[in-house]
């Protein structure tokens, strides 16, 4: 909850006072367990990161390890059905990534570098062998984060679409997942 009340209203426009009725416990129980609203972003920001993280890390567990592509669609895939399962992830970056602050250094020096350092090993592996054409990281990102999982993290903007994911029955997600992927690899080459 308080990771959703800072995607929801940023880290500036969230009060204690608010996450505390938001919350439903007692002002003081945020400063005694966390002893700041600061601190208690990073809490809500390592444990949604850390949980996207290990929910990742399962995906690559589950797929041949010899197989750069298919362990690379599989992760893919999990990103996008991990967005949707918790969108405030995704809300959060986008909030902090207006300005620059320390907030945004911690979600990227700690989640979103480490993850594109993985990423960048296995699409130079994959583009050296030719299986796809070299694309930028930051496009590859930016693409990913934003484009994949705009449908799932902005569902106002996503309802005005007859067709958006976001509209359809949850066991569509996976249908979505797999297209969305399928269309990004696609469009690098992969497959074809």
């Amino acid at each position: 909850m308080a990771l959703a009340t800072f995607a929801e209203l940023g880290y500036q426009g969230t009060s204690v006072r608010d996450l505390c009725r938001r919350l439903g416990v007692s002002h003081n129980l945020i400063h005694q367990r966390f002893g700041s609203k600061d601190q208690l972003w990073y809490a809500a920001v390592d444990h949604g990161f850390g949980t996207l993280a290990a929910r990742l890390a399962e995906a690559v567990n589950d797929i041949d390890h010899t197989d750069d592509l298919a362990r690379l669609r599989a992760v893919l895939v999990r990103f996008v059905e991990v967005t949707a399962a918790s969108p405030a992830l995704m809300r959060v970056i986008n909030q902090e990534g207006v300005t620059p602050s320390a907030r945004l250094d911690h979600i990227y020096a700690c989640y979103v570098e480490p993850a594109m350092d993985v990423l960048r090993t296995v699409l130079d592996r994959l583009a050296s062998k030719g299986a796809i054409r070299p694309v930028p990281i930051a496009v590859f990102y930016f693409l990913v984060a934003n484009g994949a999982t705009g449908p799932l993290t902005l569902p106002g903007l996503a309802e005005c679409f007859p067709d958006s994911p976001a509209a359809r029955q949850p066991a569509d997600l996976r249908l979505y997942a797999e297209s969305v992927v399928d269309l990004l690899l696609g469009g690098m080459g992969a497959g074809s």
